[in-house]
């Protein structure tokens, strides 16, 4: 195992030599702030890109006891390091972040809308603290009058105020050219971005797809905060649909896509397809006992827990608000055959946080709606239906933001959503400006028509315009996955180098694309090779 953790320290040597020495003026900050082995290598790599262009990096970790932090950047020849613990608030400011919690707190009532709502010093902490209780409680909807929850935002929310100056304090000790990082939204990171976006600075977000071969990579804005990285900026778009005149090679690969998406070739997406079957649509017909004379509708729940609050606007006032009122609006319309499918996700996150029990979506079912008629099925994550034999089986999908929205509409099935942020207003989805709005199309959803040629070649550019043009292929380096049963494992993610030397990186040329962009001004990397 320990060879696994080092083999970056004892591999990387010729990057720590081999990268002239040359200044472009720009400085770059690796906003960082983990011990986590993959995101550390990931971000090491990219910094060196940077590097070797000429920028003068620097690495934001927590503080000197990261020693796993400062070794691996250090592998890759960086060691210009700043200490997040460093850049503490003034007296002057914890008595204004003491009286900001008390303002806050008084509120009545204390609801998930009003904290929702919550922003200090341009930072919109609102979203920061829910997520976090959140995924503590591992419920979608925290009620915030229990005592204990109060007492912990009680406890919490001075030190979350407190970010806000320390993000200052940092961003004007260095006056970064440029940030970077992995996450952009949670507790810890959502104070640096936004106060970094409040000042007019470059902030780049970088993902991982659904595959272990490439990136996302997301310049953020004020005007795109709040949009899901892997996506298409209306910019991007336009210039796709520019530039594409779909042919039938545009819709091989896409095809493909799928197929490799729910085929299981990638760990990451097969991981969400654990032991599905392609049923034939007559097996899945009489396995769910569906009515062929009626039209088929699928909600696709998101992870009401794990579900960030950070992109978009939504309807209703939380994903638990949203399920249980979509549930209810399926089971009065009795001329659809509805199909509620909990995110398969669900398996392998609980595992992983050893959550037992009850799923919370059929506490949600049994304490709000009850029975489910005969014509609501129920789809539990570990259902051998694979979601692919779902898109040919159904007539229209419901989500709020879900990827299956971008997905379902490519086979020419009308989407319904609930809230924006990734694709909605494209074209190919059917949007709502209000939650009534949104229930009353559900009501009589079977009375929709089908999906125009236009509104699916839409859906198709955009899809194609997500899986193929927006990803950076990776060719230096490649990822492994070795998820426990249950629980964490710090070799989960891993990271491995498939080169030997500064000119193999060249010649593959992934990392003068990733840094070519990078000086850029675009939002969005985007592949034009792949058109």
């Amino acid at each position: 195992m320990w060879a696994d953790y080092l083999f970056t320290l004892r591999e990387t040597k010729f990057l720590r030599t081999s990268i002239p020495k040359k200044s472009n003026g720009r400085v770059a900050l690796i906003v960082s702030m983990t011990d986590f082995v993959f995101q550390l290598k990931l971000e090491a790599l990219l910094a060196d890109g940077l590097r070797n262009e000429g920028w003068e990096v620097k690495v934001l970790t927590t503080n000197p006891s990261n020693t796993w932090g400062r070794r691996y950047f250090e592998a890759f020849g960086i060691s210009d390091f700043l200490y997040w613990d460093d850049f503490q608030p003034t007296e002057q400011e914890k008595l204004k972040c003491n009286e900001a919690t008390t303002q806050f707190l008084s509120q009545t009532p204390l609801s998930f809308t009003a904290v929702k709502s919550w922003i200090f010093e341009k930072s919109w902490i609102g979203p920061q603290i829910l997520s976090s209780i959140a995924r503590n409680s591992h419920k979608g909807a925290p009620d915030l009058t229990l005592p204990s929850i109060q007492n912990e935002l009680r406890r919490s929310l001075p030190e979350t105020l407190e970010r806000t100056f320390r993000a200052n304090h940092l961003l004007d000790s260095i006056g970064p050219s440029l940030l970077m990082g992995i996450e952009s939204n949670y507790a810890l990171m959502g104070p640096i971005v936004d106060q970094a976006l409040a000042r007019d600075l470059q902030f780049i977000q970088v993902i991982q797809p659904s595959r272990e071969d490439a990136i996302i990579l997301r310049r953020l804005n004020s005007k795109i905060r709040r949009m899901h990285p892997n996506s298409l900026t209306v910019k991007s778009f336009d210039e796709l649909n520019k530039k594409i005149v779909w042919d039938e090679s545009h819709e091989q690969y896409l095809q493909k896509e799928f197929a490799d998406r729910y085929g299981g070739k990638w760990f990451l997406q097969s991981r969400n397809q654990a032991g599905v079957k392609n049923l034939s649509l007559t097996e899945i017909t009489e396995l769910l006992k569906l009515n062929s004379q009626k039209k088929t509708g699928v909600v696709f729940s998101h992870i009401l827990w794990d579900a960030n609050l950070f992109y978009g606007e939504d309807l209703f006032l939380d994903y638990e608000d949203w399920f249980v009122q979509t549930v209810r609006a399926a089971c009065a319309n009795k001329e659809v055959n509805w199909i509620i499918k909990l995110h398969p996700a669900n398996i392998w996150k609980r595992a992983r946080d050893r959550v037992r029990g009850e799923l919370s979506e059929e506490k949600l079912i049994k304490e709000h709606v009850g029975k489910l008629p005969d014509h609501v099925k129920l789809l539990f994550p570990d259902t051998e239906i694979s979601t692919k034999a779902l898109f040919d089986l159904v007539d229209f999908g419901v989500t709020v933001r879900g990827t299956t929205g971008m997905e379902l509409p490519c086979f020419g099935k009308r989407v319904f959503t609930a809230g924006t942020g990734r694709y909605s207003g494209f074209g190919f989805t059917d949007d709502s400006k209000t939650k009534e709005e949104y229930l009353n199309k559900l009501a009589r959803i079977q009375c929709f028509p089908e999906m125009s040629p236009e509104e699916i070649r839409l859906a198709k550019l955009y899809a194609y315009g997500v899986f193929r043009v927006r990803p950076l292929s990776l060719k230096s380096c490649r990822c492994f996955f070795r998820y426990k049963k249950e629980g964490h494992h710090p070799l989960d993610h891993n990271l491995v180098l498939n080169v030997k030397k500064w000119s193999d990186i060249e010649k593959n040329g992934d990392l003068k694309a990733w840094t070519d962009w990078a000086a850029s001004s675009e939002p969005d990397y985007l592949d034009w090779t792949q058109v």
